[in-house]
């Protein structure tokens, strides 16, 4: 996994005004499988924690191997910035 220059500096801010600061992938049983979600959350147990780019990232194994090419960034559509997952390839069976 990976963060570009914009995910980076997106992160920074949103974890400058929260009390956690980590950023944890896990996994959500849906009808196909595992998805995935992502919060600001504390790691948990199981998880792999690893600093990248200055920025703490927690990752449930259900969901590593689904994250392994991915980077982080972050865009602007219609006046908002949100992460953008690029590389990211979610299973569906829908």
């Amino acid at each position: 996994m990976k963060i570009s220059p914009e995910g980076k500096n997106y992160l920074v801010q949103v974890l400058a005004d929260s009390e956690v600061k980590t950023l944890r992938f896990y996994g959500i049983a849906g009808c196909c499988g595992v998805n995935l979600g992502v919060d600001l959350k504390a790691a948990e147990e199981n998880d792999t924690v690893e600093t990248i780019e200055e920025i703490e990232v927690a990752i449930d194994p259900s969901i590593a191997p689904q994250l392994t090419d991915v980077t982080i960034h972050a865009e602007e559509e219609n006046g908002e910035i949100g992460l953008v997952l690029i590389g990211y390839n979610p299973t569906s069976c829908c």
